[in-house]
């Protein structure tokens, strides 16, 4: 830890990992996936960051009907296919999304990240894997402000805002229950908004006003500091929790608030619990307690006592996401169960991944889309075996095909009892010479990534101690050095993407920023 002034003169180092703009979208998506939402409008969505991810098509539909995929005519020779939209967490299957920003800049970019892929047919197009898209998708970017009625909006199943509220001048706060609680009216708002009290986070407790760099209140209505140039207000814990109960019993919601964003670091002064988390989240579901039209109604009739500024939002872009033609069109179980064993042994493979196998477009087509019929027909198969062993049964993302009568060498592809990965290693291999010796420094000790690795005796090296050692501190990737499986910023669950590690330069990046990583 960095040592701390003494006359508390400059601000402490706070690090979020994952960085703070991001553990607010995560908080949004899973609440998304969770609730199965399909309608989203985002209010300020600036460059497109929640919505790119949630223009991303799910990876399967939803399962079939019993009138398209019945039972297993034998039930005592195969099992029932499970449904692969189940989770706790299921897949999103997004149909219809909204953004709205003042920014005719931002608008710009999220118009073209929120566009049908479009790659023309060049050298570079082999390249490129665009993963098929199952259903309708309807995108929808405005230009204008929160305070102004937009019909298309009027019972939208949910509404996200993200750090927006902060930055309401005081003439247009008054309409933001009003309009999203009242006009629109979702089964679902979902809010954040930094949290002043975490503020005290960055300095010590007893340092003076200048060691807080910031942005005093602009509104002159306080002396606080806040954390950007353009908010007009943070909240305290109290100030918060306030105005979340009265939004919600005004207009007939539940509230549930929490918060995200603890640093890395330990407080000096053990404040963790005292001030929380940096920003503030607020989930609103709708309840019986009201009518939709009373909602409506009340809002509008708000609205108009307010006056303000009626130019009508204007639409900047629109986006219609076409299905693949052979989505809902399943082929035949056996013509399914015919394209794996074509990939199978296309690939010279006695074994693959379930999912792997599903991505492969020639396999996902024939199944139009439903894995719950690629399940089946492997199950149906005579040449094909659906392997669960040992703790895959609950991890279906794991599940592996096995091809029979094809390849020879029909080894279990898990490590047996007693085994590890170390023992799949051919006894004969070695590690390129002049590879190694780059790895060696000169009075002979090996390093890596700045940690000592033990050796067994003198002069040999222990690779077993070596590939722990690599898992254990997470340096051992299956691509580049310096890469690591991580889960996705992303709505589907079950896909996950490689990526470099980066640290940030500024040790406090994106505490203090929206979505953009610029605004807050």
């Amino acid at each position: 830890m960095e040592p701390i002034p003494e006359d508390g003169s400059q601000e402490l180092k706070v690090t979020f990992l994952p960085e703070l703009h991001l553990q607010r979208r995560i908080w949004v998506l899973n609440i998304l996936r969770k609730e199965s939402v399909t309608q989203v409008l985002d209010i300020g969505c600036g460059e497109g960051q929640l919505l790119v991810p949630l223009s991303q098509p799910a990876p399967w539909l939803t399962p079939p009907p019993i009138s398209i995929l019945p039972p297993p005519k034998d039930p005592e020779l195969t099992s029932p296919s499970p449904a692969y939209n189940d989770d706790e967490i299921p897949n999103l299957h997004i149909s219809h999304l909204h953004g709205v920003d003042i920014s005719k800049y931002d608008l710009e970019f999220a118009a073209r990240e929120t566009a049908p892929p479009n790659f023309a047919p060049d050298s570079t197009q082999s390249f490129y894997h665009i993963q098929q898209r199952w259903e309708d998708l309807q995108v929808k970017l405005w230009q204008g402000g929160l305070e102004v009625i937009n019909d298309e909006f009027v019972g939208i199943e949910c509404i996200v805002s993200t750090e927006v509220i902060e930055h309401l001048p005081p003439e247009i706060f008054p309409a933001f229950a009003p309009m999203l609680l009242g006009v629109y009216h979702p089964q679902l708002l979902l809010i954040t908004t930094p949290s002043y009290t975490y503020n005290a986070r960055f300095t010590a407790p007893d340092a003076p006003t200048s060691a807080r760099s910031g942005y005093p209140d602009p509104t002159g209505r306080t002396e606080r500091i806040f954390r950007h140039d353009d908010h007009k207000f943070e909240w305290t814990v109290d100030e918060f929790r306030a105005w979340c109960e009265g939004a919600a019993k005004e207009w007939g919601y539940d509230v549930e608030m929490s918060g995200v964003g603890r640093a890395v670091e330990p407080d000096p002064w053990n404040r963790e619990d005292e001030l929380g988390e940096a920003s503030f989240v607020a989930c609103f579901k709708k309840t019986l307690r009201k009518q939709d039209g009373e909602r409506e109604s009340c809002g509008r009739e708000v609205i108009a006592k307010l006056s303000l500024p009626s130019k009508l939002h204007e639409l900047f872009a629109k986006h219609a996401h076409q299905p693949d033609v052979s989505s809902r069109k399943p082929k035949t179980l056996p013509e399914i169960a015919a394209a794996v064993i074509k990939k199978m042994d296309q690939f010279s493979e006695a074994f693959m991944r379930m999912e792997e196998v599903w991505f492969e477009p020639d396999v996902s087509s024939a199944c139009g889309g439903w894995i719950e019929f690629l399940v089946r027909a492997i199950e149906e198969s005579e040449d094909l075996n659906l392997l669960k062993e040992g703790d895959m049964g609950n991890n279906r993302s794991r599940w592996m095909i096995q091809r029979l009568g094809g390849l020879t060498d029909t080894a279990s592809p898990w490590p047996q009892e007693g085994e590890t990965s170390l023992d799949y290693i051919p006894p004969e291999w070695e590690p390129e010479e002049s590879e190694f010796e780059e790895s060696v420094a000169a009075d002979g000790d090996i390093s890596w990534n700045n940690s000592e690795l033990d050796t067994e005796d003198e002069g040999g090296f222990d690779w077993g101690k070596a590939y722990k050692h690599l898992r254990e501190n997470k340096v051992l990737g299956w691509g580049s050095g310096d890469e690591v499986e991580e889960e996705a910023v992303s709505p589907y669950s079950p896909t996950t993407k490689k990526h470099s590690i980066v640290s940030p330069t500024d040790p406090n990046a994106g505490w203090d920023g929206d979505a953009s990583e610029e605004t807050s």
